[in-house]
């Protein structure tokens, strides 16, 4: 009977001792288990946040062009209420006109189609046509200067000349009140231009500013177009100031096109004055 006994404690005692490992094992198991799921859910994070940050880097990047456009007409927005009022300082009768100031010209935003810049007789495509508003000699300008002229238009483009093209020049004015004159591309360099005949008792001091003068019917007045850079006697009566251009002729995308709506009316007047 003690025999029987001691097997019978013996078994009981391998079976407690059986179930308490069973039962260590099973919690082993589920904290490995818990552990996995976490390892498993940080790197589920961790690719989730790559693939969003990617695509949100091509959407952004996609979406860059947009941005740009956006802002260049913005730009151009501004740049046309600051120019309306710097005429509204020099009038007279600033205090009366202040709300009614309509400074004549329409401003219309066009992209760059193509252009040339390589050559001697440069020109520019943009996509805006009749349909927009754009006619033959409209102005082209951005927010740091002059571009060109607007030569031909079919209902959806336009084709002008730049200002880095021989036949082509723009009134300019040094400083605010300062002498006018025309004013073109020097030929040679995509920044270069040329002032030219102007008196020799005409103050023109290097880092002087040209503003377009407003007497030409294309350009409104106070468009910044180049800086003074020195100058040399022409015929021993005038002088040839050199100047180096603002705009960048190698980065220009956006373009604004400005349309005299009092042009027709102008060339009537000019016209029926030659007649007599």
């Amino acid at each position: 009977m003690p025999g029987k006994r001691r097997t019978s404690y013996t078994v009981i005692v391998s079976a407690a001792i059986f179930i308490i490992l069973e039962v260590a094992a099973l919690a082993m198991l589920h904290s490995s288990s818990v552990l996995q799921d976490i390892w498993l859910n940080r790197a589920s994070h961790r690719v989730s946040s790559w693939l969003w940050s990617s695509g949100n880097r091509i959407t952004s990047y996609f979406r860059l062009s947009s941005r740009n456009r956006m802002l260049e007409e913005e730009i151009t927005r501004q740049g046309e209420e600051l120019r309306k009022y710097r005429s509204l300082e020099k009038s007279e009768e600033y205090l009366s006109k202040a709300q009614a100031y309509d400074d004549g010209f329409e401003y219309i935003f066009a992209r760059i189609v193509k252009m040339g810049t390589k050559g001697q007789r440069n020109y520019i495509i943009i996509d805006k046509g009749s349909l927009d508003g754009v006619t033959t000699d409209c102005g082209i300008v951005t927010g740091e200067g002059v571009v060109g002229v607007v030569d031909a238009v079919d209902q959806h483009l336009a084709y002008g000349r730049t200002l880095m093209n021989p036949s082509m020049s723009v009134s300019v004015r040094i400083g605010r009140d300062g002498m006018a004159g025309p004013l073109s591309w020097d030929g040679r360099s995509s920044n270069g231009g040329v002032l030219s005949g102007i008196p020799l008792g005409t103050r023109a001091e290097p880092g002087d500013t040209l503003w377009t003068s407003g007497y030409s019917a294309i350009f409104p007045a106070d468009i910044p177009v180049g800086i003074v850079k020195g100058s040399h006697t022409r015929n021993g009566v005038s002088q040839d100031i050199s100047v180096e251009l603002l705009q960048d002729f190698g980065s220009l995308d956006y373009v604004t096109v400005v349309r005299n709506l009092n042009l027709e009316g102008i060339e009537a007047l000019e016209h029926k004055e030659t007649e007599r």
